[in-house]
């Protein structure tokens, strides 16, 4: 499937959720944790009230309404998921989890509601909280799981803040656990869907960067074996545990030209944008410098990050984009 062919498929998809009726849909909460300590979240089902699911529900309706609207008027723009690209009020990404095992396997076990084991307020649960989801399950349809970070600063009994309450004629401390939650939604799955709306929540979510971490070492064999570097050692440690960096790196493996770039274009992209990044060697034995001093030199250059302008003519680096 094409970029486009993906990118018409989650505006289908979106559609339908942002259209939903959600009056007769049946809504419950998990609170999730990595108290395991295995970066599976273990999930737990709230036990909540009528009157509870009720506000949920309106929670969902009022986000989806907002996000309906940009819509209709045509200022909702959809893109499919970067994991480098930045993302503006206006814009939502669409993540195929197919795409993503990482991230499919731990919400593996969320769409198994009714065996999930209840919310018991655990302190090692309580003290791992990464986020919580509020899900919407349809007459008929795939549920809709609606996903907000959470963390145990925001449970009150946990804060420098304190409540007070109203009780037989005066006011005292509010002593009991009270989770505070608030009218935001930061990403939307249904089936192997997953719509982000804010992705700083989202890495943070699905634990993005410690997945990158993980994967550092294959990253840098892949660029290895396929871009001569000298002194490849120094770039790797210059490289491992900086996490924007790794991320760039993953961009990069993940470049479809990666495969067919050659020393040629490399030098040829060094010539015409003045990089300061010098070479080693002659014909077959060229490689890349890697110079200490810029550690981001290699990374801007095998990431593709510049650009001439069609409508100036100048030339630019850039922080942000997408392919079109």
């Amino acid at each position: 499937m094409t970029h486009a062919d993906k990118k018409a498929d989650g505006i289908g998809i979106l559609t339908e959720i942002l259209k939903l009726d959600l009056s007769p849909c049946e809504v419950q909460i998990c609170m999730a944790s990595l108290a395991a300590g295995n970066g599976v979240p273990d999930f737990q089902r709230v036990a909540i009230s009528t009157n509870l699911s009720g506000e949920f529900r309106r929670i969902v309706a009022d986000f989806l309404a907002r996000r309906r609207k940009d819509l209709d008027t045509g200022d909702l723009v959809l893109n499919n998921h970067s994991p480098l690209t930045k993302l503006d009020s206006h814009e939502v990404e669409h993540l195929d989890l197919s795409a993503y095992e990482s991230i499919g396997n731990q919400i593996a076990t969320l769409p198994d509601i009714e065996g999930l084991e209840t919310f018991s307020a655990d302190e090692d649960f309580i003290a791992a909280l990464r986020f919580y989801v509020i899900i919407v399950k349809p007459k008929k349809g795939e549920p809709i799981f609606c996903f907000r970070s959470y963390s145990p600063k925001r449970e009150l009994a946990r804060s420098a803040l304190f409540a007070i309450v109203f009780r037989e004629g005066h006011y005292d401390r509010f002593s009991d656990n009270l989770f505070l939650f608030d009218q935001h939604i930061d990403c939307i799955c249904r089936g192997v869907h997953l719509f982000i709306f804010s992705k700083d929540k989202f890495q943070k979510i699905f634990q993005f960067y410690e997945l990158l971490l993980k994967t550092a070492k294959d990253t840098l064999a892949t660029i290895k074996a396929r871009v001569p570097i000298d002194n490849f050692d120094e770039f790797e440690s210059a490289c491992e545990g900086h996490l924007l960096k790794v991320a760039k790196l993953k961009n990069i493996a993940s470049k479809p030209y990666l495969a067919k770039v050659t020393m040629q274009d490399i030098k040829k992209v060094i010539k015409k944008y003045h990089l300061p990044i010098g070479t080693v060697g002659k014909g077959t034995n060229e490689k890349i410098h890697f110079d200490a001093t810029d550690r981001w030199a290699i990374l801007r250059l095998l990431d593709d990050d510049y650009l001439e302008s069609v409508m100036t003519g100048e030339n630019y680096e850039v922080n942000s984009k997408r392919p079109l």
